[in-house]
């Protein structure tokens, strides 16, 4: 039996489902259809100094290509900083550069477009470098550039106004950059230029003071970039600049609730960490700790709970890794 030949045009870059699928319904398959699986599972990194978002092994280590890299024109990538992966598997991606936020479908590879984008004067995007989802599938933007908040309903695009704004003098807010939302469903902000932590409530909006803040001499936060949460509610910030306490970059871990100048429950940093200009980091469910390393284009992965100058048990780096310049990691197991 011969089945005709598909003829149609065939996208660079997408979702290869979406191409599988295509080819079949073009051949009038009368079987079920079955796809070629997409392994969403991964380490993703956005890469600043190469206009790129990689994609790799949950168990990678050493000089490894990607499994999967999205870059090229068509992707609207430029300068990414921040880096989300949704529940449904979409990867969102903060261009600081073109005040831009792209979203692409699920296992999408090489020069794919963007299904959804959001840019414009109207959305105030300026410098965006933090991306958060809340439960109900707001999506909340940190305005380095421009020292705000936004947020956007659910499906956003285009030249899109947010539905909120938080922003003033009474924020506090001074060079944003890495959000998340925490255990306890308030907003964490990494406040670069002033080495804090504020903690909004989801709702804030205007001229709010933040609900809480991590800030002091003791705090040891120095240019703090990146956040993220352990298992057990612990926060977790990556500091751009060397650790006043021990001259060496850090990663510092605050207990749940920490707030006012309050010393880190834990740190790590060393000459053994593998540490360089750490910006980015992401926990997986059982705690595992990724660091994304500007310094040394690398990523340096932790054993739950590692001592403070620990060696990484794992580290991605090399010319074939694609990293350059990494500034933002996600984790989806």
């Amino acid at each position: 039996m011969t089945h005709p030949r598909y003829t149609g045009p065939v996208r660079r870059g997408g979702s290869l489902a979406g191409l599988v699928a295509a080819v079949a319904l073009a051949a009038g398959c009368q079987i079920a259809l079955r796809t070629v699986p997409i392994t969403l599972s991964g380490v993703y990194v956005a890469n600043a100094g190469a206009d790129s978002v990689t994609v790799y092994r949950l168990d990678a280590s050493g000089d490894v290509f990607p499994t999967r890299a999205i870059s090229g024109s068509n992707s609207l990538l430029s300068q990414p900083v921040a880096v989300l992966v949704d529940p449904s598997g979409n990867l969102l991606v903060a261009s600081a550069a073109a005040n831009r936020i792209t979203v692409y479908l699920p296992g999408a590879t090489g020069d794919a477009g963007p299904i959804r984008t959001l840019a414009g004067p109207d959305t105030l995007l300026a410098g965006p470098s933090g991306l958060a989802l809340d439960a109900l599938g707001n999506l909340y933007v940190s305005n380095a550039a421009a020292s705000r908040l936004t947020v956007y309903a659910p499906g956003a695009s285009g030249n899109a106004r947010p539905v909120r704004v938080v922003e003033g003098s009474q924020t506090l807010l001074a060079t944003p950059r890495g959000i998340a939302f925490g255990p306890d469903g308030l907003l964490y902000v990494a406040n670069s230029a002033s080495n804090s932590i504020l903690v909004f409530d989801r709702g804030a909006f205007g001229n709010t003071p933040p609900a809480r803040r991590i800030a002091g001499s003791l705090t040891q936060l120095a240019e703090p970039t990146g956040l993220g949460f352990d298992p057990f509610g612990r926060l977790y910030v990556a500091n751009a600049s060397p650790s006043p306490a021990t001259g060496f970059p850090a990663v510092a871990a605050y207990r749940p609730g920490a707030q006012d100048n309050e010393p880190p429950e834990r740190r790590i940093s060393g000459p053994n960490t593998g540490l360089s200009v750490p910006r980015g980091v992401a926990l997986d469910p059982v705690g595992t700790l990724y660091v994304a390393n500007s310094g040394a284009d690398s990523v340096t992965v932790y054993t739950p709970g590692a001592p403070e100058d620990s060696r990484p048990v794992r580290v991605v780096v090399g010319p074939r890794t694609g990293l350059r310049l990494p500034w933002a990691v996600a984790v989806r197991p």
